[in-house]
């Protein structure tokens, strides 16, 4: 679960699978209230976490699992601080107060996923089935944050067959069959095979397909194109032997789809055109660990290849729109030592791009193509001191070295080197054991790397541009008493020489320049307590993000845009025998001014209430059933994340929010 805190109308068809759905709901209780508790397999249950700040959060298996979660959106839309849209799966885009993801240092098992491929689609490929935990860290902050990492770092974990095995057993399988009930209708596959090769050495192989249709809006309209086709693979090999523990990893996913040549938006103008989409990331990783009876020695390494690639061919004749590849290679290697009361982990890493890419979406004049290489070096060092009970201090200090070529094609020639130190500080203080005071300033850097595939083979490097800087003040209070907790945390961030493709029109489409700084000032705070088997908690988060003093807005593609004051609600029950999880999670989202014209309509608000559950059919963890309604009264709304109004053509260009949908799942281990 969750840690605390860490930090339409009616159609017929979708009706009576709505009362369906809840009449599980209601009913489901009965279902196990005769079950023997004290031999029963419990689920995960709520854990309380307090020392994450607002906006910080780390998402385990049970709470993945309860949400009944397909896409980015159903994953992270209700955590505080973070905002998704785009409609389509293939379309969403994470925004983190405020900003987007493509200054999100984003690592899947250890392995950085860098690429930006197309600015029309989503940058981040998570398949939910198998991941066991999402760790996001928001804003510029300790060293060990990775390089580049100007707006946070966002850490995902994937399962291993000893997360599946049960002690007593060698070999294993799972199948899961889902589906998701609005418009088209979704329907989900999920293979596992998984055993114990020997004590310490565990192998996981996964498969999962999805297929989603069109899906309907709040008003009960179809909303085309949005169907899609997900595909996910992975072989994962595990192991532990004394001091030694390693996971090697294999995992191929595959998002394909019929859209118009802008994913996330409509054919507003009229003359847009179908295209057959494909995204492909493939990535090998490898984690080895080595942790000896010996408090200065606690290494890691994690070493991994990931390539991402897309294309996008007209769907009619099948001539090429715009297509790309980027290969990142690199490595981690770290060291944590111990001291009495200090703390110190100290590395190094490494990582090398190159990009391949093809566009021809502009006239021919100006087709073209790239391929660019980069690479960045860092080296970093992070102290945690307990200077008493009452205060602890944290300190680090980050040296990051980029360099960048244009190799051929339309930036051949253009070099872009910048290094520089990044430090960061933070003091917490205890003055009474349920009140803690915290105040950070953190600063990161990230030099010229690899941008965006189909920009890359339109817009021209000079050679001339600055690496982009971050600096980070916040300052947070928490207090804990008996289950009770509050937390908040105001937080200022500049950005400053952020890059972006210009156009230009002359001899060349355009450049890559430094276009200006950006700045967030907002706040995030939570109260709520936890029971037993019970949890609530009401939380509030704001982010006032500006570029050059003005505010964001919608057409500001790759850096950000405005979202409304957010409030979201949460409440997680479990009954006494262990064998259920109820929750409701709400999400009210206020009226945010419009600024991409004087004459632009501001963006409305919406309240989105989700249901969901599971159950253990018989007593463990072998069958189980979940279930969940997503926006729960079919409001039709724009996600303030979604590209909305478009002030030429005057009008919502972008894709409402998907209505009800109930979603139902049955999962089999044996």
């Amino acid at each position: 679960m969750r840690a605390y805190p860490k930090e339409r109308r009616l159609m017929s068809a979708p009706s009576s699978r709505l009362l369906s759905g809840l009449a599980l709901l209601a009913c489901a209780p009965l279902a196990h209230a005769a079950e023997s508790g004290d031999a029963a397999r419990t689920l995960d249950s709520i854990t309380v976490v307090a020392e994450r700040e607002p906006g910080n959060f780390d998402l385990d298996r049970g709470e993945i699992e309860l949400s009944q979660a397909s896409d980015l959106s159903d994953l992270l839309s209700n955590e505080s601080g973070v905002a998704v849209g785009g409609g389509s799966p293939v379309a969403q885009k994470i925004y983190v107060r405020g900003f987007e993801d493509t200054m999100l240092n984003v690592t899947i098992d250890g392995a950085q996923e860098p690429a930006e491929l197309y600015h029309h689609q989503t940058r981040v490929q998570i398949e939910p089935e198998f991941i066991k935990s999402i760790e996001l860290d928001a804003g510029a902050g300790a060293a060990t944050g990775g390089a580049g990492a100007l707006t946070g770092a966002l850490r995902v974990r994937t399962r291993d067959a000893f997360d599946l095995l049960r002690p007593d057993q060698d070999a294993g399988f799972l199948v899961k069959a889902a589906a998701g009930f609005n418009g088209g209708n979704s329907y989900k596959g999920v293979l596992a095979g998984y055993g114990r090769l020997s004590d310490g050495l565990g192998v996981l192989a996964t498969y999962v397909y999805q297929d989603g249709g069109d899906y309907d809006d709040g008003h009960g309209d179809r909303v085309k194109p949005t169907a899609y086709r997900h595909e996910r693979a992975q072989f994962k090999l595990s192991g532990l032997f004394d001091a030694h523990s390693f996971d090697l990893s294999a995992e191929h996913l595959d998002d394909t789809g019929t859209y118009y040549e802008r994913p996330h938006m409509t054919n507003f103008s009229g003359r847009f055109v179908l295209s057959d989409h494909q995204m492909r990331r493939d990535t090998v990783s490898y984690e080895h660990r080595y942790d000896p009876d010996s408090d200065a020695l606690n290494l890691r390494l994690n070493a991994y290849r990931t390539r991402s690639e897309y294309q996008n061919r007209r769907n009619t004749t099948g001539l090429l729109y715009s297509a790309g590849e980027q290969t990142s290679t690199g490595l981690d290697l770290r060291n944590t030592a111990l001291w009495q009361s200090l703390s110190l982990t100290y590395g190094l890493d490494y990582r090398s791009d190159r990009l391949h890419a093809r566009q021809q979406a502009t006239p021919p004049p100006f087709w073209g193509r790239t391929e660019q290489t980069a690479r960045v070096f860092g080296a970093y060092a992070q102290g945690d001191w307990d200077v008493s009970p009452q205060w602890k201090l944290s300190a680090g200090l980050r040296y990051d070295d980029y360099r960048h070529r244009g190799v051929s094609g339309v930036s051949a020639g253009a070099s872009n080197d910048a290094d520089k130190l990044s430090p960061n500080l933070s003091i917490a203080w205890t003055p009474i054991e349920p009140l803690t005071f915290r105040l950070a300033y953190s600063e990161a850097f990230r030099g010229v790397t690899i941008r965006e595939a189909f920009f890359s083979a339109l817009y021209t490097h000079r050679g001339d541009l600055e690496g982009e800087r971050a600096d980070n003040l916040e300052f947070g209070v928490s207090w804990e008493r008996n289950g009770y907790f509050a937390r908040a945390t105001a937080f200022r961030q500049n950005i400053e020489h952020y890059i972006s493709a210009v156009y230009s029109g002359q001899t060349a489409w355009g450049y890559w320049e430094n276009i200006g700084d950006a700045k967030v000032e907002g706040y995030e705070a939570e109260i709520g307590k936890r029971w037993q088997r019970m949890g609530v908690s009401v939380g509030v988060w704001q982010s006032d993000n500006s570029f050059e003093d003005r505010p964001l807005n919608d057409a500001d593609l790759g850096l950000g845009t405005s979202i409304g004051r957010t409030w979201t609600a949460r409440y997680d029950w479990q009954p006494a025998s262990g064998q259920a999880n109820y929750a409701v999670r709400a999400r009210l989202v206020e009226d945010e001014r419009n600024s991409i014209a004087a004459d632009a309509p501001d963006k409305p608000g919406y309240t989105v209430v989700d249901l969901m559950a599971n159950w253990n059919l018989l007593g463990d963890d072998r069958l189980k059933l979940g279930a969940a309604v997503n926006n729960l009264f079919d409001r039709f709304y724009y996600d303030h994340g979604t590209y909305g109004y478009q002030a030429g053509s005057k009008s919502y260009i972008g894709f409402p929010s998907p209505g009800r949908e109930l979603s139902l799942s049955l999962t089999y281990r044996f």
